[in-house]
């Protein structure tokens, strides 16, 4: 693996960065040429192999381009990234936006490559009893139209101070293949804070996303969360949560319905580092064709944290025989005085439940769409904006627009 290339686009990019980031961020490269990218040989990358990008010459994506025309949410503020550059005319809170994407030191070459080459993003910060009016709606768009691979690194920053309160919706999409792109999130949330995230990714079948959300929560804050893949061509996202003080309370929920010929990586880390906190996690997958889905959620309970509630499913259809799926709920318990559950399933759908549809007049096309419907329903229904459940059930085959119609006929009736 050579990854000579990447030091050549670093000198260029670097070249345009203040003095005073151009050491820090050289450091950072350094963390990713030592490393090199992830291989099945570290545990943590067992199911997803990286090493090929080592040999692609991936060139920092020149900002321009045309801008999507964005399906935004209704009753939202918009931010809206191209090729990693902020679109002013189509965000309605610009003020959100920094330039300054410095990072701590990366405990992984993926994430020294994003800290070493990141441009600006969100950074979100919300004072003491502060709530955001609306939810805020963030997406990241790719379009790359030159000949060479290009690359995209994000990072952005969401700060909720005692008991302030946010909802923020990450988007990813693109419309080019050939495209790297990285995006961090790091979130840290203050005693009583509370905050509702989703990430929803529908990129490019020839692209490779990868995202990752660290989050610290302190005394009895909150978090929500739901992540929704139905895109993209190699995608890992990483999902590490620190229960950090007494009180806090995280509820994970995610569904993956990856294309034909996609890899979707889902890993998910929860420390309970402090006592009475709690943790529900739980993740569906419908898998076809020939892609390929994993699910890893470790959940680790340090020396100390007494009292902690933790409960983690994971449930998976596969609906070919050529699809694969690896489902590895763990748990480290390290107290005594805890309650801690956890579970995978990888099954198909029921013959039984089926035949009974049938039995009652409904064709098998039709109940196989009421059976899988019903089966992501339990995730899509933890999304409080009714217009992104109903964007995310047609996205990912689980809904159509007649429903849809009839169910507003009906509410109007």
């Amino acid at each position: 693996m050579t990854l000579a290339a990447y030091a050549e686009s670093f000198e260029q990019f670097a070249a345009g960065l203040p003095p005073g980031q151009r050491a820090a961020r050289r450091e950072q490269l350094g963390r990713f040429l030592d490393a090199g990218f992830p291989t099945p040989r570290l545990e943590a990358w067992h199911y997803t192999d990286l090493s090929a990008l080592g040999a692609r010459r991936f060139s920092p994506v020149d900002p321009g381009g045309t801008a999507p025309a964005v399906e935004w949410l209704a009753e939202t503020d918009r931010l809206l990234y191209l090729n990693g550059r902020l679109d002013r005319a189509q965000s309605t809170l610009p003020e959100l936006h920094a330039d300054d994407s410095s990072a701590a030191a990366a405990d992984d070459s993926v994430a020294a490559l994003n800290a070493a080459f990141s441009s600006g993003g969100l950074h979100l910060r919300l004072d003491r009893n502060q709530r955001l009016p609306r939810p805020l709606h963030v997406v990241a768009f790719g379009d790359t139209a030159a000949a060479s691979p290009g690359m995209v690194h994000q990072r952005h920053r969401i700060e909720l101070a005692e008991n302030a309160e946010a909802t923020v919706v990450f988007q990813f999409l693109g419309r080019s293949a050939g495209r790297l792109t990285t995006q961090v999130v790091e979130v840290s949330l203050a005693a009583g804070a509370k905050l509702t995230l989703y990430r929803l990714q529908n990129e490019h079948d020839g692209a490779t996303l990868l995202t990752r959300i660290d989050t610290r929560l302190g005394r009895d804050s909150r978090l929500h969360a739901v992540t929704i893949d139905g895109g993209g061509g190699l995608v890992r996202h990483d999902f590490n949560m620190l229960l950090a003080e007494a009180g806090a309370e995280v509820e994970l929920s995610g569904l993956y319905r990856p294309a034909p010929d996609a890899h979707i990586d889902n890993q998910t880390r929860i420390v309970h580092a402090a006592p009475h906190c709690r943790s529900r996690e739980r993740f569906k997958g419908i898998v076809d064709a020939k892609a390929r889905a994993i699910f890893v959620g470790k959940v680790i309970v340090q020396p100390g944290a007494q009292k902690t509630d933790s409960e983690q499913h994971v449930a998976n259809l596969l609906l070919s025989r050529r699809a694969e799926v690896n489902a590895k709920p763990e748990l480290e318990i390290y107290a005594d005085d805890v309650k801690c559950a956890h579970g995978a399933t990888v099954g198909q759908l029921d013959d039984s439940a089926l035949e009974y549809l049938r039995s009652r007049g409904i064709a098998g096309a039709e109940a196989r769409a009421l059976l899988l419907r019903a089966f992501g329903a339990a995730i899509l229904n933890r999304i409080a904006i009714p217009e992104l459940r109903r964007s995310l059930a047609l996205q990912l085959g689980l809904a159509d627009e007649e429903e849809f119609e009839d169910a507003a006929a009906e509410t109007l009736a």
